[in-house]
């Protein structure tokens, strides 16, 4: 007996080893670059139109309790989630969670949610992801989230830029401020998806600096984002 217990030590030892290794390739094959920084396996840029939104949000270790508020609008017969958790703020292997003195980065996910005495208004079903939103309201995210953008999708299909002055409300009246108002639009295509990328900026408010991406594929919300007041999407082609 006493032979058999040393004999059985080696083979332990090698069992750990072998484990030890498999944790490690297990950890680096999920280990994310947040610009210098480590952080979890979630991938915004694997979700799919349809995709089951609590599915997404278990994947990302979130419930709908984890929520933060939003003053953005989503189409009748659909709601919409957002979080600012860095656990979800996760794009093509980069962090995209920061904060500025005013805003934080946050993701909002609008899905399906039919009433279940009208029944659905348009094409949206229960639980279905329709599109996904990106609030980013910091440079160093906005510059990593754009540079990944042309490297997983390539050159846009649309670029342009949009300079004028900012408007103001004064006794009732719009006036027109000396600040200039600057805005970067760029649209991908991808498989069928729809990738618009809206930066804004105005001088001397450096807090109001914003970088919008929305990801669909459905007319209804390229009308929403319209409706809403986004430039060019007539530029591009849901075909």
């Amino acid at each position: 007996m006493k032979n058999l217990k040393y004999a059985l030590i080696p083979i332990i030892c090698m069992g750990f080893t072998s484990c030890n290794q498999q944790d490690k390739k297990s950890s680096e094959a999920q280990i994310e670059a947040r610009n210098d920084t480590q952080t979890g396996p979630f991938n915004l840029a694997a979700l799919t139109m349809g995709q089951n939104i609590n599915d997404i949000l278990k994947s990302g270790g979130m419930t709908s309790k984890d929520t933060v508020q939003t003053d953005e609008v989503t189409l009748i017969g659909n709601e919409r989630l957002a979080f600012s958790s860095e656990a979800l703020l996760h794009f093509n292997g980069i962090s995209l969670d920061g904060k500025n003195n005013k805003n934080i980065n946050k993701v909002i996910l609008h899905f399906g949610k039919v009433d279940q005495e009208i029944g659905p208004l348009a094409n949206e079903k229960d639980d279905e992801l329709g599109m996904y939103q990106l609030d980013i309201y910091t440079e160093p995210e906005k510059k990593a989230l754009f540079e990944n953008l042309n490297r997983t999708l390539q050159k846009p299909v649309f670029t342009t830029v949009h300079e004028s002055f900012e408007s103001d409300v004064k006794d009732n009246e719009i006036i027109q401020t000396q600040n200039k108002f600057r805005q970067e639009v760029a649209i991908w295509k991808n498989k069928g998806m729809i990738y618009y990328y809206c930066e804004t900026k105005i001088d001397n408010k450096p807090d109001e600096y914003r970088c919008n991406l929305f990801v669909f594929k459905n007319k209804e919300w390229k009308d929403l984002l319209k409706g809403s007041g986004y430039q060019d999407l007539d530029k591009i082609s849901l075909n």
